[in-house]
C-alpha cells in the first residue's frame, strides 16, 4: 500500500513538473515577446508608449510573473510542503482569473480600445514639432511601418506645425525622403505614403497575434493541469501525514 501511495506520489510529482516546466517556457516567451517588440519599436517608443496603453510592457511583466511564478512551484514541489503548493495553487487561480476577465475585456471593448488608439494618435499629431520627443517618435512610426498621419496623410493637414504650408506633411511620409518632399501634398501625392498608421499598426499586431495566441493558449492548459495536479499532490501529501 506504502509503495502504491509512493509510486502515485512520483507519477503526480512528474507531471506536476512538466506542467511547471512548460508554464516557465510559456512565461519565458512571454518576456521575450514583450521585449523584442519594444527593442524592435525602441526608435518609436514615445508614441508606442501612448498608443498602446503599455501593452508591450504588460505582457513582459506578465512573463516576469509566470517566471518567478513557476520557480515557487518548482521549490514548492521539491519540498513537499503543502502549503506552499496551495499559495502556488491559491496564486495560480487568481493569475488564471486575471487573464480571462483581461481576455474578454478586451474583446468586448475592442472597437472601444481601437477608437481610443485613434484619438490618442490624433492628439499626438497635435504635439508634432512643439515636442521633440513626440516629433522624433511619430517620424520613426511613420517610417518603420511606411504611413502616414493617423487615418491618412490628410490628419497633418489640420497642423500648422508639421509643415511650412495648410496642405503639408512631414518628410518622413515621403516614399522617398528628400528636402522639401512633403510640401503641397495635395499635388504631389503619388510621391506619399497615404495610409494611416493606426490601421498599418493594427496590421503588424495581427500578424503576430498567432504568436500571442499560441502563447496564451499553452499558458491557459499549463494553468490548468498545474492546478489539477497541485490539488492532487496535495491530497496524497495529506493522505500520506495521516497514515504516518
Amino acid at each position: 500500500m506504502e509503495k502504491q501511495s509512493s509510486d502515485k506520489l512520483i507519477c503526480i510529482k512528474a507531471g506536476f513538473f512538466f506542467v511547471i516546466l512548460f508554464f516557465w517556457a510559456s512565461g519565458v516567451a512571454l518576456i521575450c515577446l514583450g521585449a523584442t517588440v519594444q527593442m524592435k519599436l525602441s526608435d518609436v517608443s514615445v508614441v508606442i508608449a501612448e498608443t498602446s496603453s503599455g501593452a508591450p510592457l504588460a505582457l513582459t511583466i506578465l512573463g516576469m510573473v509566470i517566471f518567478f511564478l513557476s520557480g515557487f512551484g518548482a521549490v514548492a514541489v521539491i519540498k513537499e510542503n503543502s502549503l506552499l503548493i496551495k499559495i502556488f495553487t491559491g496564486v495560480m487561480l487568481l493569475v488564471f482569473a486575471i487573464e480571462i476577465i483581461v481576455g474578454i475585456s478586451a474583446y468586448s471593448y475592442r472597437d472601444m480600445l481601437q477608437r481610443d488608439v485613434l484619438q490618442r494618435f490624433m492628439k499626438m499629431l497635435d504635439r508634432y514639432g512643439k515636442d521633440k520627443s513626440i516629433s522624433r517618435g511619430l517620424d520613426g512610426v511613420q517610417q518603420e511601418f511606411q504611413c502616414c498621419g493617423a487615418r491618412n496623410y490628410t490628419d497633418w493637414f489640420r497642423n500648422v506645425s508639421s509643415a511650412a504650408s495648410p496642405d503639408s506633411v512631414p518628410p518622413s511620409c515621403c516614399k522617398t525622403i528628400r528636402p522639401k518632399c512633403g510640401e503641397n501634398a495635395e499635388a504631389t501625392c503619388v510621391l506619399l505614403v497615404l495610409q494611416g498608421c493606426v490601421l498599418k499598426m493594427q496590421m503588424w499586431i495581427s500578424d503576430h497575434v498567432e504568436v500571442i495566441g499560441a502563447v496564451g493558449v499553452g499558458l491557459g492548459f499549463s494553468q490548468i493541469f498545474g492546478i489539477l495536479f497541485s490539488c492532487l499532490l496535495v491530497k496524497i501529501l495529506q493522505e500520506n501525514y495521516v497514515s504516518m
